[in-house]
């Protein structure tokens, strides 16, 4: 953010920034006009100049002066990549001031170097051990990364239509449908040219740009001439009748910046601005500005940096108060420790709800000016959080204004790196979104996604792959949701399903057994697809599971393999009247007897696991078959293999395969393997379905 700019629709005395310290150096004419123009605020001007006395004199410590200055003119105008390498070089210099170190880090950390950033705040906790800012600073370069890596669910969109190569800013909503916005800019105008000396672009004016039927923004235009003087006019926001408009102006007379002020006006039934008045806040020699009215117009928030109880440094939030609208504004009142630091706070925005929102650069956040909200608790009291990544980046993020009560509005940001983000639309594909600034100061448009959370299913033949239409599937909720779907032509169902709740859906169709599973939605911050692919088992087919290994020659059950009986259990456990054989099943390798054995207690140790599951016995039937029921290939297996549906892997097509003289001999033996793979195998068939179970 062009930092100045912003300040100067406060009040900018930077003066106050200036330390007093000991010099052992004599200053030249140069040195001496460029800090004449720094403390008249003239910044652009005053870089020049202290770059022309840097080469002038030879001088070591007025070199490391001068750089160090310079860099304090492109820190205060918001220009961090120009800033970072002169106070490095002003380091390098030998400049005796500790604050160097404080202020290479800022400008690290806003430049996305945050383990650079970091080294330089601790070295300046060395210098200087009880300042904050060093904990603070170092702080926030950890918290920066976290954030990065989970984002919150906001999606972010530059207002390109808005936006310029020129600083634009401060957007606020002019009217009830959100169809108009006004917004502040440095952008050229027809009849306002002048050159701001403290910034170097032009003076700030209020633009407006509407919306069509479409949501197509038109060209944003100025306001009008009773808002807008020659001078700096900015930082608008409107009264909940959308008809008063409140701003801030910043006169300058004989090149001499004046105290900023708040203005009001009133528009008229043409929708015209006839006058404009100050609001009477403070007496007109201190300045305040950034103006933020309640719903029921009896508070105004404000900013400003003058003296008074609670004032806590920098720049700080206040409020006045009234009885009703027609009354005197009160005694400015100071939000207090728990809003306002040591540091600036600015562009405050009160919600309906009594949220606060509002930037600082003070607090532990990842850029220079980060947006944080405070939510009220009790009497004058407050907790603050800030709004993270993405809404706030290395850069300043500022401004923030809301749709009414909805989670969608607009802020500024001066993030100069091009960030993109996911955004997925109604029909699921995706699109990446560009969140690079424009210009200096960009508006964005944010918005917070409803929360949803959805359980997709698509119900198959556990052999033939072949989709099951008109199934049942009945889904039941922690909530007490107890309904029953049904599957379309393609076996696929859909259910919205509700915030922190548990699920279980069962599926049933005539011929098959029952299938279930189960999703829940508690402790989820974000949005959720439960995407569930279920195969459902005919009765009186075979069926294998999947990934039941063993050590060569052993049959005692791997862990892998108590894994992924799993899913058997629950079926036995759905379907309580099924008997079911458990098959063994091996290659042709070895001798056949000892196959056959073999292969019996492999299926044995599946019904010891099982029964130790809590299975009765009585409903599994160990067999082991050896090498004597080669696998025959089924649709589902066909899919992920080399061979055929209906192909029958016996002693004859491994023959046909080591008889094949197109392929090399690599390629037989990895076929060969594969087969033996595929016979190695261990399967389940429904033998019965009376089984009745014992009820204690």
């Amino acid at each position: 953010m062009n930092v100045i700019l912003k300040n100067i629709i406060l009040i900018i005395v930077l003066l106050s920034a200036i330390s007093s310290y000991s010099q052992d150096f004599t200053k030249t004419k140069l040195t001496i006009k460029a800090d004449l123009s720094f403390e008249k605020n003239e910044l652009a001007i005053a870089a020049e100049e202290y770059k022309k006395a840097y080469d002038k004199t030879s001088n070591k410590q007025e070199k490391a002066y001068t750089k160090f200055k310079e860099a304090e003119c492109y820190r205060l105008s918001g220009n961090t990549k120009k800033a970072e390498p002169l106070y490095k070089s002003a380091i390098s210099r030998k400049y005796w001031e500790p604050k160097a170190y404080l202020y290479l880090a800022d400008m690290l950390k806003a430049n996305g170097k945050y383990d650079l950033a970091k080294e330089q705040y601790l070295e300046y906790k060395k210098l200087v051990p009880n300042d904050e800012r060093a904990d603070m600073g170092a702080e926030s370069c950890d918290k920066i990364v976290e954030w990065m890596k989970i984002p919150t669910r906001y999606n972010i969109k530059n207002m390109k239509e808005l936006n310029s190569k020129y600083s634009d800013y401060a957007p606020c909503y002019s009217k009830p449908d959100f169809t108009e916005i006004y917004f502040t800019s440095t952008r050229p105008k027809d009849n306002y040219t002048k050159i701001s000396t403290v910034t170097g672009e032009y003076y700030t004016d209020i633009f407006v740009s509407n919306a069509d039927k479409i949501g197509k923004w038109s060209d944003p235009v100025i306001v009008d001439d009773t808002i807008c003087s020659p001078w700096d006019d900015g930082a608008p926001t409107f009264a909940s009748d959308y008809m008063t408009l409140y701003f801030t102006r910043c006169l300058v007379v004989k090149n001499k910046l004046l105290n900023c002020q708040i203005y009001k006006s009133k528009m008229d039934a043409q929708g015209l601005y006839n006058s404009v008045e100050i609001v009477p806040i403070v007496a007109d020699s201190i300045t305040v500005a950034h103006p933020s009215i309640s719903a029921d117009e009896l508070t105004l928030y404000f900013v400003s940096d003058m003296i008074g109880k609670n004032f806590q440094g920098g720049k700080d939030i206040w409020k006045v108060e009234r009885k009703n609208k027609t009354a005197q504004w009160g005694a400015p009142i100071n939000l207090g420790p728990q809003i306002n630091t040591k540091g600036n706070e600015m562009f405050p925005y009160i919600r309906e709800d009594g949220r606060l929102y509002y930037s600082s650069d003070y607090l532990p956040g990842i850029g220079g000016l980060d947006i944080f909200v405070a939510s009220p608790k009790g009497t004058d009291s407050w907790e603050v959080q800030n709004m993270k990544y993405p809404i706030n980046t290395a850069q300043d993020d500022f401004g923030i204004v809301f749709q009414g009560n909805t989670e969608k509005g607009l802020f500024t940001s001066t993030r100069i790196s091009s960030t993109f983000i996911q955004v997925e639309n109604e029909d699921k594909s995706a699109e990446e979104i560009d969140m690079k600034s424009k210009g200096k100061d960009d508006v964005f448009y944010f918005e917070l996604p409803d929360i949803e959370y959805t359980l997709i299913g698509k119900i198959a033949d556990a052999n033939s792959a072949d989709p099951i239409a008109k199934t049942k599937v009945q889904i039941i909720g922690s909530d007490g949701t107890d309904i029953i779907l049904e599957t379309a032509e393609n076996g696929a169902f859909t259910y919205k399903l509700k915030q922190n709740t548990d699920y279980i859906y069962i599926i049933r169709n005539q011929g098959y057994l029952h299938g279930k599973g189960e999703a829940s939605t508690k402790n989820l911050a974000n949005s959720k697809t439960f995407e569930k692919n279920i195969i459902l088992a005919r009765i009186g087919e075979s069926i294998k599971i999947d990934n039941i290994f063993y050590d060569s020659g052993k049959w005692d059950l791997r862990d892998d393999a108590k894994e992924n009986l799993k899913q058997l259990i629950e079926i036995l456990q759905e379907n309580t009247n099924i008997v079911i054989e458990l098959a063994s099943h091996t290659d042709i390798i070895g001798d056949e007897s000892e196959n056959e054995i073999l292969s019996q207690k492999r299926a044995q140790s599946v019904v010891n696991f099982l029964i130790e599951k809590g299975i009765d016995k009585e409903r599994l039937v160990a067999k082991g078959y050896g090498e004597l029921k080669p696998q025959t290939i089924t649709k589902r297996i066909s899919a992920t293999s080399q061979f055929k549906e209906s192909d029958i892997l016996d002693e004859n097509f491994i023959k046909k395969i080591q008889e094949n003289t197109s392929i090399t001999k690599e390629e037989i033996d990895k076929l060969i393997n594969e087969v033996n793979q595929l016979n190695r195998r261990t399967e389940f068939k429904v033998i019965a379905t009376d089984y009745i179970p014992d009820i204690d």
